[in-house]
């Protein structure tokens, strides 16, 4: 397993979960998005995914394997998620997370905006491009990268790796009908799937 690739401590904030709510939340009343570029287009996502992710928090279960698999971790481990608000994977996805990381005292969820770190994020590419969201998950005790996921699950991501095949004005176009779309018809299965194999692989 690699050693860290930057150290993700140093990252100019980190929150909490619910810091990082309230933070987007704060921001979009004030008409702001997190993030280098602000437009009516990206605060009009990042207000639908504060929508979506309330939603989330109060209806999504996790898998009896996937709190099995949680409740063994027994040492000590920080899960870093890069993220902004405006980010259509990350709505869908950090609900799952956070109720995750709750579930074991040892796992502690940081999170840190991928703008405001770009040393932390070029780290973490994903096919050369600054996908989020990335959960890094460190071993506290040792210093240890033991992993990565994200941006987001697999069968998606072939669909969108495919769909930027056809070019950047069909991906303008489709992205974000496609993506939701599938994200509703999944209902969180793929990346509990995910994250159930890779908690067991990095809990070896």
């Amino acid at each position: 397993m690699e050693l860290l690739n930057v150290d993700v401590k140093s990252a100019t904030q980190l929150f909490s979960y619910s810091e990082y709510l309230t933070m987007v939340n704060t921001l979009a009343e004030q008409n702001i998005v997190t993030g280098n570029v602000q437009s009516e287009g990206l605060l009009n996502t990042s207000q639908v995914n504060l929508h979506r992710i309330t939603r989330l928090d109060k209806k999504a279960t996790l898998t009896p394997e996937l709190k099995e698999v949680l409740a063994q971790v027994n040492t000590k481990w920080t899960w870093y998620v890069v993220t902004e608000g405006w980010c259509g994977d990350a709505s869908q996805n950090l609900s799952y997370i956070a109720k995750m990381a709750e579930l074991n005292p040892n796992i502690e969820l940081k999170l840190l905006l991928r703008d405001d770190n770009p040393e932390i994020m070029d780290a973490y590419l994903t096919n050369g491009g600054k996908a989020i969201p990335k959960l890094i998950c460190i071993n506290e005790e040792t210093g240890e990268e033991l992993g990565l996921w994200g941006p987001r699950p697999q069968h998606i991501q072939f669909q969108v790796d495919a769909l930027k095949a056809e070019g950047p004005e069909a991906f303008k176009a489709k992205f974000g009908k496609m993506l939701h779309v599938w994200y509703g018809k999944d209902k969180g299965k793929s990346v509990q799937e995910e994250l159930t194999k890779s908690i067991k692989s990095w809990n070896k």
